[in-house]
């Protein structure tokens, strides 16, 4: 059932191998990501905005910084040697675009 598909979901999206795939990939695109110098200081995860990817993995949406124009969506896929998560692809809003540009 679909209810259990979202809390599983949810659990990967929240474990500690994701929020370490995520954090890096976070400082890929801003070196100082999550510190008070970073252009990137917070981001959230949208839980119900969880959705398998039918080529595989998990697409994940985030608002940045507290503002909801300012996201990123990423599809996250498990690297079946290591078993670590990595992000397969990006999008980013324009206004997270133009904070990195700054």
């Amino acid at each position: 059932n679909s209810r259990s598909e979202k809390e599983e979901m949810i659990q990967i999206a929240e474990s500690k191998k994701m929020k370490r795939a995520l954090e890096d990939f976070l400082k890929e695109l801003d070196p100082k990501a999550l510190t008070a110098e970073g252009k990137i200081k917070s981001y959230e995860i949208q839980k119900d905005k969880l959705e398998y990817n039918p080529m595989g993995g998990i697409m994940i949406q985030m608002f940045i910084n507290g503002d909801r124009n300012i996201s990123l969506s990423v599809t996250v896929v498990e690297d079946s040697t290591t078993g670590n998560f990595e992000i397969a692809t990006n999008s980013r809003s324009r206004k997270l675009s133009d904070l990195l540009a700054k």
